[in-house]
């Protein structure tokens, strides 16, 4: 069970919840403040000083003053007219991450929402009620505002949720487990919509698959360099402490593990720097990674409403900012981005010097009696498919923005379109090692090269789920088993308990 507010939350932490492995339930303790703050709050339509969203429009209506008995309605109508989305839904752990986000803001008594509020929440959570959220519409500067207001409209009984692997109303699933639609009050559509939950959530769950990939590159890298005879020179610690990156230095260590035992048949003076460079660019996307785990960590445990109550000189006010603008993030995806573009564009060098005869020294696109057989030449093609589109997506988003809400948001910081490209680069890049990893151990039999012991389990794994070709076959089927293989449970335990 996970407490709100956890303090700190982590990457693991949104990872479990959005995975549905654990039960959320908001802390007692932290009942008092959230009452405190909602206290406030309430007093705000007693005075005639205007506060942004609580008693006035949005955006660029925010000059807008409204009588009290329109404040409830102003926030139902912020709901319905913000839930405008295009394309196809989010993916389920990510809605549920960025709901157990933005409960976990509110349970710090920063917003001044009720307490029932934070629950509708939990419940959905603990009952696995996802509400459908269209990918593209938050441009990521006053918060996800669209795909959090189609989470907001799923909690007053309207529109589709996702429930027992089942797209249906949320008026009928709640009346069928009797949950009673939540009724906003003053400020509160505006809390749960302003932030940046989508993104921080999308960016947890981005970062660790991107750890995993950078395993899975170490691995597919190993397998290279003995199916292309490679030296193990290049990767000596002593080398690697004159340039000490510790992506750089994680890397080698996990080559030289692998490579434990290895004594190549046959060696160059020199390997091309696709082989030799491995520690030094793979370290590089290491370091890609740890940058945007920094900036996610951050703001996981951020504050992101707008306006939020804060304590100056022992007296709480309501204070309007920022803080629901995406740029930390959208840089850091954009990042993340550009470094798994490199992490494709030297897996895919690799697997061009496997194929070429004249580099590799083994048959032509690795198959007996080539000319006859086409091997896996297409494998390759496929590659360097991928690799060009990872080059158009990891064009930066952040440097894109165009002004919304006649000018008064005219500077967004498009995080979410950010996170968008780099979900299609994370399903590229298994692809693309998974095309490595399939032309290595090919090679690999084909050359009858010794395994190293760091890598026996390993190539054991993959030489039982595909035999070696002798001739040409639907090798479709081979790269699909491969990609679900690097995918499954067992396989990700195995390199985790191996590999740094």
């Amino acid at each position: 069970m996970i407490e709100i507010p956890k303090i700190p939350v982590s990457s693991e932490d949104v990872l479990k919840v959005a995975t549905n492995q654990e039960v959320v339930k908001l802390a007692s303790h932290a009942i008092a403040k959230i009452d405190a703050s909602r206290r406030i709050v309430n007093q705000v339509p007693l005075s005639s000083k205007p506060v942004y969203g609580v008693n006035t429009g949005f955006g660029a209506l925010a000059e807008v003053i409204l009588s009290q008995e329109r404040l409830k309605k102003l926030q139902y109508n912020l709901i319905v007219s913000h839930a405008v989305g295009w394309g196809n839904n989010l993916e389920p752990e990510i809605v549920r991450s960025a709901m157990f986000l933005r409960a976990n803001m509110l349970a710090k008594g920063y917003s001044g929402v009720r307490v029932e509020v934070i629950e509708m929440i939990t419940e959905m959570l603990n009952r696995n009620i996802i509400p459908c959220v269209p990918e593209t519409g938050s441009v990521g500067a006053s918060g996800d505002l669209a795909p959090l207001a189609f989470v907001v409209r799923a909690m007053l009984g309207e529109g589709d949720v996702y429930f027992n692997n089942q797209k249906l109303p949320a008026a009928r699933v709640f009346k069928k487990i009797k949950i009673k639609p939540l009724k906003l009050d003053i400020k509160e559509g505006l809390s749960l919509i302003n932030g940046t939950e989508i993104m921080s959530g999308a960016g947890a769950i981005v970062v660790e698959r991107s750890k995993y990939l950078a395993k899975l590159l170490d691995l597919a890298s190993a397998m290279s360099v003995v199916a292309l005879c490679g030296r193990k020179e290049p990767f000596s610690l002593e080398l690697m402490r004159l340039k000490p990156h510790p992506g750089q230095i994680v890397s080698a260590k996990n080559i030289l593990k692998l490579l434990c035992g290895y004594n190549p048949p046959k060696v160059k003076v020199q390997d091309a720097y696709s082989l030799r460079c491995i520690p030094q660019i793979n370290g590089a996307i290491r370091e890609g990674i740890s940058f945007a785990q920094k900036i996610v960590n951050t703001e996981l445990n951020s504050v992101t409403d707008n306006p939020v109550l804060i304590k100056k000189n022992k007296k709480t006010e309501i204070v309007s900012g920022g803080n629901f603008h995406g740029q930390a993030i959208a840089l850091a995806m954009d990042s993340l981005a550009i470094a798994l573009t490199s992490l494709g564009v030297s897996s895919e060098r690799r697997i061009y010097r496997l194929l070429d005869e004249k580099l590799s020294g083994l048959p032509a696109f690795l198959i007996k009696n080539p000319g006859e057989n086409s091997g896996l030449m297409m494998l390759q093609v496929l590659a360097a498919a991928l690799v060009a589109e990872n080059k158009v997506l990891s064009t930066p988003a952040s440097v894109h923005s165009l002004p919304t809400s006649a000018s008064q948001e005219d500077l967004v910081s498009m995080g979410m379109t950010a996170i968008n490209k780099l979900k299609k680069i994370i399903d590229n890049s298994y692809a693309i090692l998974s095309i490595e990893l399939l032309c290595a151990r090919q090679a690999i039999e084909l050359g009858k090269f010794k395994v190293p012991k760091g890598l026996e389990k390993f190539y054991e794994i993959l030489h039982n789920e595909i035999p070696g070709a002798c001739e040409d076959r639907y090798f479709q089927n081979d790269l699909d088993k491969i990609s679900q293989l690097i995918k499954s449970e067992k396989f990700a335990d195995l390199l985790e308990n191996e590999i740094f």
